[in-house]
């Protein structure tokens, strides 16, 4: 299984070691190999595709490519963080929109005044019957909802064609801090190996 994270779009790379170098370390050590791919057209040799809060927009031709992709039965990952900062939302959606896929970010937040790690930002949610921490979350609209708590969901599947794309409405779940959280580092791997 080849992991191609994109270096296409702005986003947050893995091989940012102040932000992710638990994770590579993770990854590396559980037999993942990430690459970080800033060619765009390179990442069709990956499987697995992320793209870790992307800031720039996608040209239709990128989002053909994208669709072609999942023809070819590869996993897509988006992740997103709440409020639409730096317009990664809509970003996302605008692909998201073109690909006809039911799912949706929203632009708002998920807090939890109950069920957090001691911050209202940093809901505990529910992944295959186990704990995650989602910082920073906006909600996640249709497709099928993989992480979820009573406040909203926080990520979504959906198959197209025979390949799968997931979003995730944050980017920092698998960050340097909350790596370590609950079930956090499990969830990582599993999107990074599983299609």
């Amino acid at each position: 299984m080849k992991v191609g994270w994109s270096a296409s779009h702005s986003e947050f790379l893995i091989d940012d070691y102040y932000y992710f170098s638990k994770l590579k370390k993770l990854c590396l050590d559980n037999g993942i190999k990430v690459d970080c791919v800033s060619s765009f057209y390179k990442l069709q040799e990956y499987d697995i595709i992320v793209f870790n809060y992307p800031e720039m927009r996608f040209r239709i031709s990128e989002i053909n490519r994208i669709k072609n992709w999942l023809k070819k039965g590869k996993k897509i990952v988006f992740t997103s963080y709440y409020n639409n900062f730096d317009n990664v939302t809509d970003v996302i959606n605008a692909v998201l929109n073109k690909l006809n896929t039911q799912i949706k970010l929203a632009k708002d937040v998920i807090i939890d005044e109950k069920n957090n790690i001691g911050d209202i930002y940093y809901p505990i949610a529910k992944w295959n019957n186990k704990n995650v921490v989602m910082p920073c979350s906006s909600r996640v609209l249709g497709g099928n909802p993989i992480i979820r708590s009573d406040k909203g969901v926080f990520s979504s599947e959906e198959d197209i064609s025979k390949g799968k794309i997931v979003v995730f409405g944050t980017c920092v779940f698998w960050d340097n801090y909350s790596i370590d959280l609950e079930s956090n580092g499990e969830l990582a791997l599993h999107t990074l190996s599983e299609i």
